[in-house]
């Protein structure tokens, strides 16, 4: 397994927005987390990122976890190369800019154009290809399909296959249509 997490529970004040929740990743597999706004979707990937605390239950990662947020956050006067440079230095990678340029290439951005210039879909590319040179073995995506193109979701239907066949994948979505390439669906409910 690469995730394990049990009994999982994360209150905001005194909402209760995950109480109870049993969770597991296995590697090679991909799971889809759906259900209404509000529902703890991004707050699961968000403490399986290790990002946030919970309130209370037990996780146990074995791998290294990657996080695409929604939206992305990058520093919107550098270029997509200063970008990744800059997110793979703080990872502790000694980043290669020949990788990095491959990297981008890869996602059909340009090397030197500054952020401010990038629509919502550039920069969930720019995330795409941050993730990938950050080589995590569980992938988990928070809506990764918002703002990108049919180019766009074809380039990260096959960064998921990929990433697949490193580890494991955890997609938070509303598309209906990535349910039917996922290896299993929770559902999550209200508390």
């Amino acid at each position: 397994m690469l995730i394990e997490a049990q009994a999982v529970a994360k209150r905001y004040g005194r909402d209760w927005v995950l109480k109870n929740l049993d969770f597991c990743l296995a590697r090679g597999e991909t799971v889809a987390l759906v259900g209404p706004n509000g529902v703890g979707k991004t707050t699961l990937l968000r403490v399986l990122a290790g990002l946030v605390r919970p309130t209370s239950g037990t996780i146990k990662i074995h791998g290294r976890a990657g996080f695409l947020a929604n939206p992305p956050a990058f520093h919107r006067h550098f270029s997509g190369t200063e970008n990744l440079l800059f997110s793979l230095r703080l990872d502790g990678l000694v980043p290669d800019r020949t990788q990095i340029h491959q990297a981008l290439d890869q996602v059909g951005l340009p090397h030197d154009k500054p952020l401010l210039s990038y629509s919502s879909g550039m920069r969930k590319r720019l995330a795409m290809a941050r993730l990938r040179l950050q080589c995590p073995d569980i992938w988990l995506l928070d809506e990764p399909e918002a703002t990108l193109d049919s180019q766009g979701r074809n380039l990260l239907e096959s960064l998921v296959q990929e990433a697949r066949g490193i580890g494991g994948v955890v997609i938070a979505t509303h598309d209906q249509t990535w349910l039917s390439r996922m290896d299993r669906v929770v559902q999550l409910r209200p508390v």
